[in-house]
């Protein structure tokens, strides 16, 4: 139980911090043309190693807290960053979830997947988002970006859950375990 309190605040830490260098940082703006967002590769990451209610809560978080940052109407990024986690957290037992080439392919098609559900409900809320091919460009560049980010995110995780819990009580470790006490009449 301690060692997931401690990944669920490290990931959320890490939202938090994730959405606010999105929206603080403007040279990656300036540098690519676009923002990249991340957000994506979290919701991975949370889904290979959180259950079902903390991929939730952070989904939702981290979901309102972009949202809230960005020109999306309030509430427009939790479903598809709840479908990318609750996807990956559904079949995680199916996934070799400690490759790293495993962890890049389903950042990348989160990466992809979360801003075309996202272009999808802002169309059916009735806003009219930029379409185009430089959209696709920066759609296929920022699910290379979430690719990259999975297997970095997952090793931060992996080394403060190392940091901050304890290592698993292992009942093999006593010494002469295996030793038998021979027991004779006298």
């Amino acid at each position: 139980m301690v060692g997931r309190i401690n990944k669920i605040v490290v990931l959320l830490m890490g939202a938090y911090m994730i959405v606010f260098l999105q929206s603080h940082c403007h040279a990656p703006r300036l540098w690519l043309g676009f923002q990249p967002d991340l957000t994506p590769a979290i919701l991975v990451c949370a889904g290979l190693m959180l259950a079902a209610g903390q991929v939730t809560t952070t989904a939702i978080l981290t979901g309102l807290w972009l949202d809230s940052l960005s020109a999306n109407p309030l509430g427009i990024s939790v479903l598809p960053l709840f479908v990318a986690g609750w996807a990956v957290m559904t079949f995680r037992e199916l996934i070799l979830r400690e490759e790293f080439v495993v962890q890049f392919y389903l950042g990348t098609i989160a990466g992809a997947a979360v801003p075309l559900l996202q272009l999808l409900l802002l169309q059916l809320v009735g806003e009219n988002p930029l379409l185009g091919w430089q959209m696709t460009w920066w759609c296929l560049v920022n699910a290379l970006f979430c690719g990259v980010a999975v297997p970095v995110f997952c090793c931060i995780v992996n080394i403060f859950a190392r940091w901050f819990s304890h290592p698993p009580y292992d009942s093999s470790n006593w010494p002469n375990e295996n030793r038998q006490i021979v027991r004779r009449k006298t």
